[in-house]
């Protein structure tokens, strides 16, 4: 259901996971799409752990190979219903292309070479990152 938090709009899920809720939204301030990942209330002590070492992760990565973080933080989800409660959550870029999980799911497992080049292209993304 749509709402807001903080300066973000919520439009709609575009997924869920054990630990989170990803939802499509808007930065009011730049128009700019986003991915909010919305936190499990009952996520277990080791989830957390998970996030956070995700959370920290994120923040030192610039590049453009890598989705970057936009935001994160603890506040109040407004619903249009009226609905509210306190979140923690994550604001991300948002990435059009799909998972690559998704994309190998669909077009079948990569030749050697094929899946050679895309690792490699990782890796010198990662030696880039700065």
């Amino acid at each position: 259901m749509p709402g807001n938090i903080g300066k973000f709009q919520v439009l709609r899920t575009l997924g869920s996971g054990a630990s989170c809720k990803v939802k499509l939204g808007i930065d009011t301030e730049s128009g700019r799409k986003v991915a909010i990942k919305i936190m499990h209330q009952n996520m277990s002590e080791q989830d957390k752990k998970l996030v956070m070492t995700e959370v920290q992760a994120l923040q030192g990565l610039k590049h453009d190979n890598i989705i970057m973080q936009v935001e994160t933080g603890t506040g109040e989800y407004k619903k249009l219903s009226g609905k509210k409660k306190t979140v923690s959550y994550i604001v991300l870029e948002l990435a059009l292309g799909g998972e690559l999980f998704d994309f190998v799911a669909i077009s079948g497992r990569f030749e050697e070479p094929i899946a050679r080049y895309y690792f490699k292209q990782f890796m010198d993304g990662l030696d880039h990152c700065h």
